[in-house]
C-alpha cells in the first residue's frame, strides 16, 4: 500500500504538469522522424539518387568521349555540362565548386585520349614483344607523358565522402584502361594470327561479391539498409535518458519546497518513496519507446521512409524497452538526489546524456573511432541500452539471448538507485 501510494503521488504530479509530459512525448517523436528523414539519403541506393557533376571536356577524341559516357553511363553520378543552357568552361566550374554551388567539377584536359592511347599502345607492345620473332631484344620506350583528370570538390565536403568519390571515379577509370588494353591486345593478335581472339570482358567481373547479413532469423526486406531501422533505436535511447530533467527536477523542487521532510515524517522508509519514482517514471519511459517504435512502424512509411521491422518481436522489444527505461529512470534518480538546485540538475542531466550519447555510439559508430574511444564507448550505458535495441531490431536474437547481454541495464540501474537511496538517507 506504501508503494501504490506513492506512485499515485508521482502521477498526480506528471498528470498535473500536461506541458512537460507533452513535451515528453511530442518531442522525442519529433526527433526520431526529423532524424530518419534527414539520414535517409545516405542508406538509399545510389540509382535512386544521383550526385550531380559538373563535366568539362577539353578533349574531343573518342576516348574522352568514352569516358563521359562511362561516367554519364554510371549509378553514381549524372553530368551536368551547361548551366543556364551555356556550355561550363573550368572558370564557370571553379566558381560554382567553390561557391558551394555543386560539389562535384571533373575537368579532361586536352590531349587526354591521344596520351592515354600512345602508352596503352606501348604496354601492349611490350606485353606482344616475347611473341615475334628478335622481340626480346626490342625494348619498348613508354611515351614521357602524364594523362591526368582534374577533379574539383567543394572545401566543405568531408574526408568519407572525397573517398568514396575517388573511388568511384578510379573504378570508372580502370575498367576503360583495362577494356582499351584488351581491344590493343585483341587487335595486334589479329594482326599475327590473322584471326581475331574472342575476348569476353564483363565489366561486372569474373568472381562475385554476395553480401548478406549474419542474424539468426531471416529478416525481412534487407532492413538493414534503411534509415529507419538505424534511427529508431538510437534515437529511442537519447530520448529516453532524457526522463533525467524531469525527474531531477521534481526531487530538487521536493527538497526546496520542504516536501521531502513532511515525507520523512510519514510511518514509511525512502525507499518507497524512490520505488514510487522509479516505477511511474519508468512507465513513462516504457510509453516514450513503445510510442516511437509505433511512429517507425505506422507513420515512417507515410512519409516515404521504410517501415520499421519488429526484428525478433514484440515480447523482446517490450522488455528492452523496460530495461532501457530502468536505466535512465536509476540515472535521473541519482543525478536528482546528488544536486540541490534545479539548474546544477538540469545543466549537468542534459550535456550529460549529451556526453554518453555521443561517446556510447548514438551520433557516430563506434567502430569509425578510435581503439580507445571505443573502449570508453563499451562503458556509456546508452551504448548498452543501443545494442539491446539493435540485437532486438537488426540482429534478430531470441529473447534468451537478449536478456543474458542485458544484464548490465539492470545492474546500471541497481546501483544508481542504492546510490540515491545512500546519499539521500545520509543528508
Amino acid at each position: 500500500m506504501k508503494l501504490l501510494a506513492s506512485i499515485k503521488k508521482e502521477w498526480l504530479l506528471l498528470i498535473r504538469d500536461k506541458g512537460g509530459l507533452g513535451i515528453l512525448f511530442l518531442m522525442p517523436m519529433v526527433l526520431v522522424i526529423v532524424m530518419a528523414l534527414v539520414q535517409d539519403a545516405p542508406f538509399r541506393d545510389y540509382q535512386e539518387q544521383q550526385m550531380p557533376v559538373l563535366f568539362v571536356n577539353q578533349d574531343s577524341g573518342a576516348i574522352s568521349e568514352a569516358i563521359v559516357a562511362t561516367i554519364h553511363n554510371g549509378k553514381a553520378f549524372r553530368v551536368v555540362d551547361s548551366l543556364d543552357g551555356i556550355p561550363i568552361d573550368s572558370t564557370r566550374l571553379s566558381k560554382a565548386i567553390n561557391s558551394g554551388e555543386f560539389q562535384i567539377g571533373i575537368v579532361i584536359h586536352e590531349g587526354l585520349g591521344d596520351d592515354l592511347k600512345s602508352i596503352v599502345d606501348s604496354q601492349v607492345d611490350g606485353m606482344l614483344a616475347g611473341l615475334i620473332p628478335g622481340g626480346d631484344s626490342v625494348k619498348v620506350e613508354k611515351p614521357a607523358v602524364n594523362p591526368y583528370i582534374s577533379l574539383l570538390l567543394d572545401p566543405t565536403t568531408k574526408h568519407t565522402f572525397r573517398s568514396s568519390i575517388r573511388s568511384a571515379i578510379k573504378q570508372f577509370l580502370s575498367e576503360l584502361e583495362a577494356k582499351m588494353i584488351v581491344d590493343g591486345l585483341t587487335s595486334k593478335l589479329a594482326e599475327m594470327t590473322g584471326k581475331a581472339p574472342e575476348v569476353d570482358l564483363s565489366s561486372k567481373g569474373i568472381v562475385q561479391l554476395n553480401e548478406t547479413t549474419a542474424t539468426s532469423k531471416v529478416m525481412a526486406s534487407d532492413v538493414a539498409n534503411n534509415s529507419t531501422q538505424h534511427n529508431v533505436p538510437a534515437w529511442t535511447v537519447f530520448a529516453m535518458f532524457f526522463i533525467v530533467i524531469p525527474l531531477a527536477g521534481n526531487m530538487v523542487r521536493e527538497r526546496t519546497a520542504g516536501t521531502i521532510i513532511r515525507l520523512r515524517t510519514m510511518p514509511t522508509s525512502m525507499f518507497h518513496f524512490y520505488a514510487g519514482k522509479f516505477v511511474s517514471y519508468g512507465t513513462v519511459g516504457l510509453a516514450q519507446a513503445l510510442l516511437m517504435i509505433s511512429v517507425g512502424f505506422w507513420v515512417m512509411p507515410l512519409l516515404g521512409l521504410a517501415q520499421l521491422d519488429l526484428g525478433s518481436g514484440l515480447l523482446p522489444l517490450i522488455y528492452v524497452s523496460i530495461a532501457a527505461s530502468a536505466a535512465a529512470t536509476g540515472y535521473g534518480l541519482l543525478v536528482g538526489t546528488i544536486f540541490k538546485t534545479l539548474h546544477q540538475a538540469a545543466i549537468f542531466g542534459m550535456v550529460s546524456v549529451v556526453i554518453m550519447a555521443a561517446l556510447g555510439g548514438i551520433w557516430v559508430p563506434l567502430y569509425i573511432m578510435s581503439d580507445s574511444m571505443v573502449f570508453i564507448g563499451h562503458l556509456s550505458p546508452m551504448n548498452w541500452a543501443m545494442e539491446a535495441f539493435n540485437d532486438v531490431f537488426l540482429r534478430g536474437d531470441t529473447l534468451t539471448e537478449i536478456i543474458s547481454r542485458s544484464w548490465s541495464l539492470w545492474l546500471f540501474a541497481a546501483i544508481c538507485f542504492g546510490l540515491a537511496l545512500v546519499v539521500e538517507n545520509k543528508r
